[in-house]
């Protein structure tokens, strides 16, 4: 019984760090650690520069590998943005290297100009 149940935890904790349930897009990073700093970066703008990696026009999503965001003190990583307005999906391509501007939303990042 005691080994039944020391079973359960270790395939509790396989569950949870399992890529499904991570941040979509981070990588598994916790954007989120410093819950100060997330309330005051909430609708602030942002720039970054990246290199588009997936764009997802159904969802209105990109995907890019940008460098560090100063603003939010966070390192270069690939992560998935929403974009404002789906007219913006139009300056995205595969391998595209491109300057854009996004805000937080709540949990979310969302781009709100691209160049």
């Amino acid at each position: 019984m005691k080994r039944l149940i020391a079973l359960a935890g270790v395939l509790a904790l396989f569950v949870a760090m399992t890529p499904s349930s991570r941040a979509q897009g981070t990588g598994g990073m916790d954007m989120s650690k410093d819950k100060k700093t997330d309330k005051k970066s909430e609708g602030k703008t942002h720039k970054g520069v990246g290199t588009v990696k997936k764009v997802d026009p159904a969802g209105g999503k990109v995907t890019l590998a940008h460098g560090p965001v100063q603003s939010l003190k966070w390192p270069a990583m690939t992560m998935t943005f929403i974009v404002k307005d789906k007219a913006l999906l139009g300056k995205f391509s595969q391998d595209k290297k491109v300057e854009f501007e996004f805000v937080q939303q709540g949990s979310d990042y969302v781009i709100t100009s691209a160049r």
